[in-house]
């Protein structure tokens, strides 16, 4: 398994039991009221649980599993796909952060939507049908 789709699992599987965690807390608070500032962590887990937990992981699956290039070249430039794993995690981060300071939220926006827009340009070629392969 490539190292990039290695820590691309390995983090997602980090935010999954941050989201839990969190979920747990929210559901606590429901049954018996702790304090209304709970409320703000909603979005967190929100964020957490789909981009760092279920979006990362599916990135990180696919990476490893789709076909590799024809010849020597793999599934393209690793250091691409590094880039994508920092990326999307400074998205993730940014955009739990975003509760606390709002202005960062777009930068984190940002940072994800450039990170599926280069993960679906450097899987796209991947994607090959074996029927049609020469």
């Amino acid at each position: 398994m490539p190292g990039p789709a290695v820590w691309m699992i390995r983090l997602s599987l980090c935010y999954l039991l941050f989201a839990v965690v969190t979920g747990a807390f929210i559901l606590v608070h429901k049954a018996f009221p702790l304090h209304t500032a709970v409320w703000g962590v909603l979005p967190v887990h929100y964020e957490v649980a789909i981009w760092g937990w279920l979006v990362q992981f599916v990135m990180g699956t696919a990476y490893w599993i789709f076909p590799r290039f024809p010849g020597d070249s793999g599934r393209g430039p690793v250091w691409l796909a590094w880039g994508i794993l920092t990326g999307i995690n400074a998205g993730v981060w940014l955009l739990a952060a975003s509760v606390f300071m709002n202005d960062i939220a777009i930068a984190g926006r940002t940072s994800i939507l450039l990170s599926v827009l280069a993960f679906t340009g450097l899987m796209w070629n991947r994607v090959v049908s074996y029927r049609n392969r020469t």
